[in-house]
């Protein structure tokens, strides 16, 4: 998407030299993505060396930020390369392509994980572990696969102690989920793809499944947000694509991961990098099933509306044959609408996402409706606001046990961003944020139909592939506990992102 005039030069002042609409890529330069926001191409001094020992300038496509629709000079740069693009052919068609075919910005944003991981950093400019994953994801993007790693350590602390529960817990949480990009037509309007996400985790001296900080609060939602489900290796995504009518629809069905694609927000999206509760990672009353058969189509036909639709099941188990579980009684419908402003009354770009679900669980029909906004505040400004809210009936509700539930915060990106120590990171966040969640009957009994938290975060990038992330909650009134009013959370996030 283009932005305005006065846009581009700012991000000329703050980047170093952003691109103008239609210039031609500087040969040998490397582009950061700024974010999502603001991609401008890096001097020397910007540039990680792990990024420049492990692809060339001209094979990058460069890291994708979801719910930010992806900017013009990134689809420009991944144009460009397609006319030096080389493999295996088969009538009009290339297999295992280098490039993805085209989609609209929007859809790019989410379908498309690019194949850079090492961001700029001025602490710690290279290391090996970040020049080796370079080097493994530029390799394995010549045969089409790109993909998204997160290795992290977690250790949380609850404090005061609830009763005889555990108050520490450490566990490693990982997870993969990519795009594997099959085959393409000449004119890239077309393509197949195999999406796919594994998740695995190991309590030290817990049970994750067992004995969450989640289940010794007694609370509704979840601190933990980086905890996977459990010991050993899961499947929620493993599903074919069909994107089309040069990018602008796309249709998938297989094992579903509906969170992957619905109720995107880019200033509040993962335990990993963003505020970590679960409660702000995904509207906590919306049926965002995983691990379920499913189907999902997007379409965009502007750079400034989609319209996304998913439909699971939603009573699967974990690493099971889908096709065991899949009944009408236990269905979910999801349909979101999203309006893309480049700039929303002076204060910058901002997305409205608005939600629909209807339900069918243990034989009971239900529906309800939600919002996710987005905003950044101010044409000029790294602070941006988020809000989610959402309201579900008791029948529908029962598929999260929350009827109701809104959450909002304010988001400073790149606190660093002048030259010097800690500067242009695309990982540097303060976060802010508060949540309130109503217990729907189906979570009977327990002690208070509402619970509220308040959480206070912040990630410091270390190297081009990791960052440490200090994080702090209160929660006020959890739903299963009799045991005071409330308790702090205090956790630290080590985390690889490859």
């Amino acid at each position: 998407m283009k932005i305005r005039t006065k846009h581009a030069l700012l991000g000329s002042l703050l980047f170093g030299g952003l691109a103008q609409a239609g210039e031609v890529a500087p040969a040998g330069k490397y582009l950061d993505t700024g974010m999502g926001w603001n991609p401008y191409y890096m001097n020397s001094g910007q540039l990680p060396r792990s990024l420049s020992q492990g692809m060339e300038a001209q094979r990058q496509l460069t890291r994708r930020h979801a719910g930010v629709p992806t900017h013009d000079m990134v689809l420009r740069q991944q144009r460009e390369h397609v006319a030096r693009e080389r493999g295996f052919r088969v009538g009009s068609w290339l297999l295992f392509p280098q490039t993805p075919q085209h989609f609209m910005p929007y859809l790019d944003s989410v379908f498309v994980p690019g194949n850079t991981c090492a961001e700029p950093c001025r602490i710690i400019g290279e290391d090996a572990i970040s020049t080796a994953a370079q080097k493994m994801k530029t390799m394995l993007s010549r045969v089409g696969l790109q993909y998204d790693m997160t290795l992290s350590y977690n250790y949380t602390k609850i404090a005061p102690q609830f009763g005889n529960q555990r108050s520490d817990f450490s566990a490693f949480n990982n997870s993969v989920s990519g795009t594997w990009f099959l085959a393409k037509d000449a004119d890239n309007s077309q393509g197949i793809f195999l999406t796919f996400e594994a998740d695995w985790g190991h309590g030290i001296n817990f049970n994750e499944r067992t004995g969450s900080a989640q289940k010794s609060l007694g609370s509704l939602s979840n601190p933990q947000g980086s905890l996977r489900g459990g010991n050993g290796v899961f499947l929620p995504q493993l599903a074919l694509g069909y994107s089309g009518f040069d990018g602008k629809f796309v249709a998938m069905a297989g094992v579903l991961d509906a969170s992957n694609y619905l109720d995107q927000n880019a200033y509040s999206a993962s335990w990993s990098g963003n505020l970590t509760n679960g409660a702000f990672n995904l509207n906590p009353c919306l049926p965002l099933e995983w691990a379920n058969w499913g189907y999902l189509t997007a379409w965009q036909p502007t750079p400034h509306f989609y319209t996304m639709y998913a439909t699971t099941g939603c009573n699967g188990e974990i690493n099971h044959n889908p096709f065991q579980y899949i009944s009408s009684n236990a269905w979910v419908h999801i349909g979101e609408i999203g309006l893309i402003t480049e700039d929303f009354f002076g204060l910058g770009p901002g997305t409205y996402r608005f939600q629909y679900t209807l339900t069918r669980y243990k034989g009971e029909t239900g529906s309800g409706v939600a919002i996710n906004f987005q905003q950044q505040l101010g044409a000029a400004s790294r602070l941006g606001f988020f809000t989610r809210c959402g309201f579900m009936d008791e029948d529908a509700a029962t598929v999260s046990d929350v009827r109701a539930s809104a959450t909002a915060g304010l988001v400073l990106q790149a606190p660093f961003r002048s030259d010097g120590w800690g500067s242009r990171s695309n990982n540097d966040q303060v976060a802010l944020g508060f949540f309130w969640e109503r217990a729907a009957a189906s979570a009977k009994p327990y002690q208070h139909k509402n619970e509220y938290g308040i959480e206070l975060s912040a990630v410091v990038q270390l190297t081009p592939t990791f960052f440490l992330q200090p994080d702090v909650q209160y929660i006020f009134d959890p739903i299963h506990s009799d045991d005071g009013t409330g308790a702090f959370v205090f956790q630290l996030q080590g985390v690889f992102k490859f």
